[in-house]
């Protein structure tokens, strides 16, 4: 068994709700550069801002994940990253345009406003920043690198790194073969996996239980713990077996 699973939150309540922690006075976040103004929590399924919102400030996520939502052509919407501590949101305040994205709290999550200005007359600040800007863009660049593999190759590749940049190590009740397991501390769905990868639901769904049986990923609805080591080299397997 996994050590502390939770029942995940029910499908489409999605309040919209912001709840603040008490302002700040202006001051340097004490593990980076950012000038920080206020904090808020956010509870999950609560929005942080929506698409075609404009944006009012930069945001440090400093606990939690976040889904960042984008829409498509077809008029819903598609997952395209997972943010974690650490990450910015509202990019889009750099060039004042509307918000391309939605951004709602996958968990409890603990968001700080970041004062753009101060933060950015602060070389450690824009290096800050800078850096973050990068980690993002790499991610981006990773899933495009993706599209041209096999579905199960891709979809352990996605796997993968999210455990590897949002997973906390964890134990199980009894000896397993492998060692290296990351437990998700947020609800995962066959939906967001279909998502991520580009694929339909019943072909995440049937990956999910190979990787299971395989005895690289346990847990269920939605409460996972992974091998990030073992899950490339399933993808490797999955690379093979097409050619």
């Amino acid at each position: 068994m996994i050590n502390s699973i939770r029942e995940p939150v029910p499908s489409g309540r999605l309040p919209r709700r912001r709840t603040p922690a008490g302002a700040a006075a202006l001051s340097p976040h004490p593990k980076s550069g950012y000038v920080i103004s206020a904090v808020m929590n956010l509870q999950r399924g609560d929005y942080l801002y929506r698409e075609g919102e404009q944006p009012a400030a930069l945001y440090l996520l400093l606990e939690g994940v976040m889904r960042v939502m984008v829409p498509t052509a077809t008029g819903r919407t598609r997952l395209a990253d997972l943010a974690g501590p650490g990450d910015v949101l509202a990019t889009s305040v750099l060039d004042y345009a509307p918000h391309a994205e939605s951004a709602l709290a996958a968990d409890n999550a603990t968001v700080a406003v970041i004062d753009l200005d101060r933060t950015l007359v602060s070389l450690r600040g824009r290096a800050a920043l800078s850096a973050a800007l990068v980690r993002q863009l790499t991610r981006s660049r990773e899933l495009s690198d993706d599209l041209g593999l096999p579905m199960g190759a891709r979809i352990c590749r996605i796997l993968a790194r999210v455990a590897q940049r949002l997973g906390r190590e964890t134990e199980f009740d009894g000896a397993l073969e492998h060692s290296g397991w990351r437990h998700l501390p947020f609800s995962l769905t066959h939906d967001d996996v279909a998502l991520l990868a580009g694929c339909a639901r019943v072909t995440a769904t049937r990956i999910l239980g190979e990787l299971r049986s395989a005895g690289v990923l346990e847990g269920q609805r939605g409460d996972y713990a992974l091998i990030p080591a073992a899950l490339l080299e399933a993808a490797d397997q999955y690379v093979y077996d097409v050619l």
